[in-house]
């Protein structure tokens, strides 16, 4: 049974104030702010990572610690608690799958595709677990239907052995969760709906299909281990364990949080941080935002109303919102911004969320941030 809820949107200019009384104040005395980030940037065409170390004073890049390798930019990611992986396929057309762990600083890679013949495939998600990691793709047909498969790859097994699933519809986006793959795929040849088609990870059958309808824009984690089913006006919660579409919840006109929309996202146990399109809130494409799906309100964190003109254009020149993580230790919320201008130069602030939210500290990185991990 669904329950619907109407969402409510709440505006941080109510409590950050808009005036410039008090704006960048560092009244930061009663605040543990001491943590080290690592923080994942894109800059020609790689990604690079900075070793942060943070403190009262404020923030500080640590160029002689670093332990991720430069990659090239992946055409897919996928990331999980304190790991991330990278699809990248090759001019010989096969495709490798690389896994960093920032908790022990290891990586572990596997070939995709070596079979001959594999340049048409299209590759549309990767995901991965302890010991399997899965690719989502199409194998187009000129002369009947194309074929839509699941291939999970066993990690554990050197060289690497695969399952191969077929599946009826066209898959768009896979998620892990326990011991299900969560496969978001559309019925491309008739109806064009949508489905979530769960998998078992350990044996390769189906396991359940659910209806979806049309219009989903994507499917996500949440931190209790269930599947987020976003729409333009809604979202529902597809539970990880029973596999019930449950709590479905609508928005009102012109309150969307338009999570659905976003290209990178943080969860925490209740609540989602990714930078939201500000529409006419912002001058800035994207702002800061957080959802807390328990209380189904957004707050948002508007440049205008804790920064000047001058710090926002001089001091920092922040040209967009590009990721948005927490700081579960110190309760803060980091913002990572592209600068002005320069298509290689970032930067990333920490703020102090609501019901006391304050700006407390930034540095300057060599990089756009994309990604941040606590250490």
């Amino acid at each position: 049974m669904k329950t619907y809820l109407i969402t409510c949107m709440f505006v941080a200019c109510l409590v950050m104030g808009c005036s410039e009384e008090g704006v960048g104040d560092k009244d930061v005395e009663s605040l543990n702010l001491t943590a080290d980030y690592t923080v994942l940037l894109k800059k020609d065409g790689v990604l690079q990572s900075a070793y942060l170390n943070a403190d009262s004073e404020g923030m500080t890049v640590n160029s002689s610690k670093s332990d991720f390798e430069v990659a090239p930019l992946p055409e897919l990611s996928y990331r999980n608690a304190s790991k991330i992986g990278f699809y990248n396929s090759l001019e010989d057309c096969s495709a490798t799958i690389k896994i960093h762990d920032f908790g022990d600083n290891t990586d572990v890679n596997t070939t995709v595709f070596t079979e001959d013949m594999n340049c048409e495939f299209l590759v549309k998600s990767m995901a991965y677990s302890k010991d399997k990691a899965f690719v989502a793709y199409v194998d187009p047909s000129n002369t009947k239907k194309d074929g839509y498969y699941l291939r999970i790859l066993d990690l554990s097994i050197s060289p690497n052995s695969y399952t191969e699933v077929e599946l009826a519809k066209e898959p768009k986006q896979i998620m892990v969760s326990g011991n299900q793959v969560f496969v978001l795929a559309r019925d491309s040849d008739i109806t064009d709906k949508y489905a979530m088609i769960v998998i078992n990870i350990d044996n390769g059958t189906i396991a359940h299909e659910a209806n979806l309808g049309a219009e989903v824009l994507k499917i996500s984690k949440d931190g209790m281990g269930n599947i987020l089913v976003s729409y333009p006006n809604l979202h529902s919660l597809f539970d990880g364990k029973t596999m019930i579409l449950g709590i479905t919840t609508n928005y009102l006109l012109g309150k969307e949080p338009k999570f659905g929309y976003a290209n990178s996202e943080f969860f925490g146990e209740q609540t989602l941080y990714y930078p939201m399109e500000s529409g006419s809130k912002s001058a800035y494409p994207h702002i800061a935002a957080v959802y807390d799906f328990k209380e189904n309100i957004s707050i948002l964190y508007i440049y205008e109303n804790f920064l000047t003109q001058e710090e926002r254009d001089l001091k920092y020149e922040i040209e967009d919102t590009t990721m948005v993580s927490y700081d579960s230790k110190n309760n803060l919320i980091l913002i990572g911004y592209k600068k002005k201008g320069d298509s290689n130069k970032g930067g990333l602030m920490r703020i102090k969320p609501i019901p006391d939210p304050k700006f407390l500290d930034n540095v300057d990185l060599d990089g756009i941030p994309m990604e941040l991990f606590p250490n």
